[in-house]
């Protein structure tokens, strides 16, 4: 075949070629809008990335073919191709499942509203001119299909149109409606110490409440939509109230927590991405079925045998493909609807990810070279997804505990009104958002760990960087320490990975300006450079890469050992985890001496006043071999006591976090990642909001700022050391009380200032020659000293 006969083939064939794709391209999208809320290959989802941008291309070049063909012809009555005109505009109206690929799509509805209604004028035009007036069988038929054709060309744009954020912001909302229409809900709650006071008293009275048939069915209305959640708009707070009374009420909530969110991502996903659940849905979806049949039945009837007989059969094929498709997709709207989202937690591990650049350095250097290395980290590092439904109950214990044991105490805020000027206010304010604004805090104090300097610090340090260094400590801890099993432990390697894979795949979601490059400055120090062990001269890499991560994580944890008195991050990860460790073994000691102090008073008490015969004395020695394996049982047991300890701080540790990352993360940007398939972390943020917490707005806006000096944390505020002191609700502090706040202050900044002072003598001194310096340095510590001493007894914190 030549160049000319090749051209001329594909004048020919062109028009054919192209709706014959046009179908194929619907029925992968179809596919696609099927599996785009699993967890699928980043391959697969750039062919739908790419079918979805084709779609829409490959039909309109279509129209324009077929308008090229007729624009100078006069009606024919060997034509039937004008009757894929209509069945173009069916696909021009997309998939159902798949109206949108990303957030962004939607504020493209005006675009798509111009693209439908030209290509809709084009088809009509076409079909005019060219059609012919004998066959008034395949007329009708034509008709026919362009109803259903014109309405899903114009369904796209209004589906593009009602998820965009500004329709959701203007739309009302069902469950402030329904919650409305009930006479018995509170509707006078209208400050958030109010809401806060009566939460508190709500799940108090539910935790005391008898058990009834009814209280083990959680009510799935409570999430049926929460469209109004991605756009940061909150509920009121009887909203909240009744949504709190809903979610915990039930003694199965619980377990029955992780389903509810689940479902109502998924319908979230369906608002926002599909055609699903629209109140006109229904209705086209089966006026398409019925008059796509119709006309098979109509064109068969017709006279067939006149036209191109490969025309003929391409109409067949249309025809019929696009019923059967449009059969398929009216069950799934009408009927099932798309699959849940998938509800597995992304790991990312980063002793694993340097073990595997160990393992293939050759790969890795050309992928550097190429410029790609930061993208293949990001979609081929990645460990094996982990089950959810264990870290939502985690999160669903968390927050009920807050609720039953630290928000139910109101504490005192000080409020500033001016330079000088301060009031004290009671109120349970102040543990709702010291709650939200935990990192850690309350599980050390749940624990008995507030006087652990290590742990402290970890928590004061910037979001990313704390994320990072218990990432690591979870590792050493893991590594280091011998593995008893428990749900525990795995449950804190689990949120480590999956919130190290948030700052290096998703960091805008972890917290606003989470740093990625924080992940490449730490993989620096774990390089060969830094922490891991250098190979012997005799060994090259392809004799003894570190094959797996145990092996690395031993090399590294030896490193570190041996380089003691550092100030980079793994250096204090170690120095965390050791005094983890530590906490550990101590609580094993204490568990070991409590047994052994247990059993001496049992066996005392058997033996006390008997004279044992010789039965009694052989039967005394059986006794005693068999001491030495209930010695070892009470070794193990008081390790495992001590670990379960550890790893009970770690996990806690990691919940919080995990909280905090949720309660500040965007509706919008939760809306984002459900195109890609959803973040776990989507999850926590639906069930805070669900669970009553501070919502991203209310934390953005709230009223009062923070006392000057007030860091959050374990550092003691105003607020704490006057909670602990008696005032009545309300009354603003009295003339003594102020002067000892002042006091406070004061005192607190001649030792910062004292401090400083000694930092600064110490730099110089170890910069000069000796002489003279040490007066001056005694006087600073002094100053430092007294200072420090003024505070404790006022406030009687051991940190100042």
């Amino acid at each position: 075949m030549g160049f000319s006969e090749a051209v001329q083939w594909w004048e020919d064939w062109q028009l054919r070629f192209l709706v014959l794709t046009s179908l194929f391209i619907q029925y992968f999208l179809f596919v696609a809008a099927l599996l785009r809320k699993r967890r699928i290959p980043h391959w697969f989802r750039s062919l739908i990335w790419l079918a979805y941008l084709g779609c829409d291309a490959v039909v309109i070049y279509a129209l324009a073919t077929l308008f090229n063909l007729h624009k100078d012809e006069v009606a024919m009555d060997t034509h039937i191709d004008t009757l894929w005109a209509p069945i173009l505009l069916m696909h021009l109206g997309g998939q159902d499942g798949i109206t949108a690929y990303s957030i962004e799509d939607n504020d493209n509805w005006r675009r798509h509203l111009l693209i439908s209604v030209s290509q809709i004028t084009v088809a009509i035009y076409v079909f005019r001119k060219s059609w012919w007036s004998d066959d008034r069988r395949l007329l009708r038929a034509a008709i026919l299909l362009f109803v259903p054709g014109i309405l899903k060309c114009l369904e796209k744009p209004w589906a593009l149109k009602n998820a965009t954020v500004t329709t959701i912001m203007t739309t009302p909302d069902s469950r402030l409606e329904a919650t409305l229409d009930k006479d018995n809900v509170r509707k006078d709650i209208l400050s958030l110490d109010k809401y806060v006071q009566e939460a508190a008293k709500s799940v108090q009275d539910m935790a005391d409440k008898p058990l009834d048939e009814d209280d083990f069915k959680l009510n799935v209305k409570v999430g049926d939509k929460p469209y109004h959640l991605f756009v940061d708009l909150g509920h009121p707070y009887f909203v909240r109230l009744k949504n709190l009374q809903e979610v915990m009420a039930p003694r199965g909530a619980r377990e029955a927590a992780h389903g509810m969110v689940r479902s109502s991502l998924s319908k979230a996903f369906d608002h926002l991405y599909t055609k699903h659940k629209r109140s006109l849905g229904g209705l086209l979806r089966a006026a398409a079925v019925l008059l796509t049949f119709a006309v098979i039945g109509v064109f068969q009837e017709s006279r067939r045998n006149a036209y191109n007989r490969n025309d003929v059969v391409i109409t067949y094929v249309l025809l019929c493909c696009t019923a059967s498709l449009e059969l398929v997709s009216a069950c799934f709207v009408l009927g099932c609807g798309l699959p849940s989202l998938d509800d597995q937690i992304s790991q990312y591990n980063l002793i694993g990810y340097l073990a595997r650049n160990k393992n293939y350095q050759s790969f890795w250097s050309l992928a550097s070279r190429l410029g790609c290395k930061d993208r293949l980290d990001r979609l081929w590092c990645t460990e094996p997804p982990e089950p959810s439904a264990s870290i939502t109950k985690l999160v669903y214990d968390h927050v009920a505990r807050g609720w039953k044991e630290y928000m139910n105490k109101p504490i005192y805020e000080v409020v500033m009104t001016g330079d000088w000027e301060w009031y004290g206010v009671k109120t349970a304010v102040g543990a709702f958002r010291r709650f939200n604004d935990s990192r850690g805090q309350r599980t050390l104090e749940w624990e008995g760990c507030e006087e652990m300097e290590e742990l402290k610090s970890s928590l004061r340090m910037p979001f990313d960087e704390s994320v990072l260094l218990w990432h690591l400590t979870t590792e050493f801890c893991y590594f280091e320490h011998v593995d008893t099993g428990s749900d525990a432990t795995r449950h804190s390697r689990v949120m480590s990975n999956y919130m190290v894979y948030l700052l290096l795949v998703n960091p805008e979601m972890l917290v606003p300006g989470a740093r990625r490059s924080l992940f490449a400055a730490v993989y620096r120090e774990l390089e060969p450079s830094g922490c891991v062990v250098e190979l012997e001269p005799t060994e090259t890499i392809l004799e003894s890469p570190p094959k797996t991560k145990d092996e690395m994580a031993r090399k590294i944890i030896q490193k570190v050992k041996s380089t003691i008195g550092s100030d980079d991050l793994v250096h204090r990860a170690w120095e965390l985890a050791h005094e983890l460790m530590e906490l550990a073994r101590k609580v094993a000691e204490k568990v070991e001496k409590d047994l052994r102090k247990t059993k001496e008073e049992d066996r005392k008490n058997r033996v006390e006043g008997t004279k044992l015969t010789e039965e009694q004395q052989r039967e005394k020695e059986e006794i005693n071999k068999a001491k030495e394996v209930e010695e070892k049982k009470l070794v193990i047991r008081a390790k495992k006591a001590g670990d379960d300890k550890m790893w009970a701080v770690i996990q806690g540790v990691w919940v919080e976090m995990l909280c905090f990352s949720a309660g500040r993360c965007r509706g919008y940007l939760h809306a984002k990642s459900l195109g890609k398939g959803g973040e776990y972390l989507s999850y926590v943020w639906l069930l805070l909001s669900y669970m009553g917490m501070e919502t991203m707005p209310e934390k953005m806006q709230r009223p009062e700022l923070p006392v000057e000096g007030d860091v959050g944390g374990l550092v003691k505020s105003i607020s704490d050391e006057l909670s602990d002191k008696p005032a009545q609700a309300g009354r603003l502090l009295g003339r003594e009380e102020l002067e000892e706040v002042r006091k406070v202050e004061a005192a607190r900044a001649d030792a910062a200032a004292a401090t400083r002072t000694v930092t600064s003598s110490v730099t110089r001194m170890e910069n000069e020659p000796q002489g003279g310096r040490i007066p001056a340095q005694a006087t600073a510590a002094t100053k430092a000293t007294t200072s420090a001493a003024a505070v404790a007894p006022i406030i009687g914190d051991d940190n100042v």
